[in-house]
């Protein structure tokens, strides 16, 4: 396993895919989330990966299509 692999099993356990959480309280935490962002992408990749996890629980076509995030920032995750 990879560092990297690490980190996004530990996000994932941090999120909780399967928690039962409504979409009020999803975009309440993801709204909670970029608050937090600094503006360092090095710095926010952990912020940016929880962001993502959240917005698949909302839109799981994102995973495949990432050009159906509505998202307002633009491209925060691939680094474009």
């Amino acid at each position: 396993m990879t560092k990297n692999d690490y980190v996004l099993t530990a996000v994932r356990r941090k999120v909780n895919i399967k928690t039962k959480m409504n979409e009020e309280d999803i975009r309440a935490k993801i709204d909670e989330i970029k608050g937090q962002l600094s503006g360092d992408m090095f710095a926010d990749m952990r912020l940016m990966q929880e962001i993502y996890e959240l917005k698949k629980q909302l839109n799981p076509a994102i995973e495949d299509n990432p050009e159906l995030d509505d998202d307002e920032d633009g491209c925060l995750y691939c680094g474009s």
